[in-house]
């Protein structure tokens, strides 16, 4: 099988990135709801009794601390929960890059949406993937041709995979006839994510954690 029937997943860089991060902007002076309503109480406790607040004034303070609860639930919401580990904005930089995945384990039915990424420690002569059942048997095998070392992608698509999950191998034939095996990785592009209180990110149909994920690279 000539090389060319080894690809990468469409529009993939080979070029990759670290993990992006958060970075804190917080001043630290900002008045959370228990401070405000705290102020307003202590606003009112000394008040002038000759001269006291008029109702009309206590009634926008109460809808300026609505307004701070309402923005509070709203921050809450987007970020999946009050201990903001996994925000909104975080979530989204995914969105559109390859990610490669700590398994090797693929799933026929998702072939389209992944490939696999694999690092060879030498030139292959010629190079085969393999299936591997949970009974430990060969259920599908292709030649891959010869690849050279290095960093290697590998498109799902392009193989009649059959159905259920199965670990994926890779194996190299050198040119002085010695086999070496490549342990390869899942790869996929995030098509989307899950907010809420367990927010997860989709590659194709796998939902996953960014705690999966050992690399991102850039599509371009």
């Amino acid at each position: 099988m000539p090389d060319s029937t080894v690809s990468a997943l469409p529009g993939l860089d080979e070029s990759y990135t670290t993990l992006p991060s958060e970075t804190s902007s917080e001043s630290g002076q900002q008045v959370d709801k228990n401070e405000f309503i705290q102020l307003l109480v202590t606003q009112l406790q000394n008040q002038d009794p000759l001269d006291p607040m008029s109702n009309e004034d206590f009634a926008v303070q109460l809808a300026q601390f609505s307004q701070v609860e309402e923005l509070i639930a709203i921050k809450d919401a987007v970020q999946g929960g009050s201990d903001g580990t996994e925000t909104f904005s975080s979530m989204a930089s995914y969105l559109g890059n390859a990610v490669v995945l700590g398994t090797n384990v693929v799933n026929g039915a998702n072939a389209a949406n992944e490939g696999l990424s694999f690092t060879l420690e030498g030139d292959a002569a010629q190079t085969t993937l393999q299936l591997i059942d949970s009974a430990g048997n060969v259920a599908f095998e292709t030649d891959l041709g010869a690849l050279s070392a290095g960093k290697q992608s590998l498109s799902l698509a392009d193989f009649d995979l059959p159905a259920g999950e199965y670990t994926a191998q890779i194996i190299g034939l050198g040119a002085d006839g010695k086999s070496f095996a490549a342990d390869p990785n899942v790869l996929g592009i995030v098509s989307g994510y899950i907010p809420g209180e367990n927010p997860a990110l989709l590659v194709g149909d796998r939902e996953i954690s960014t705690t999966d994920i050992e690399e991102v690279r850039a599509v371009a």
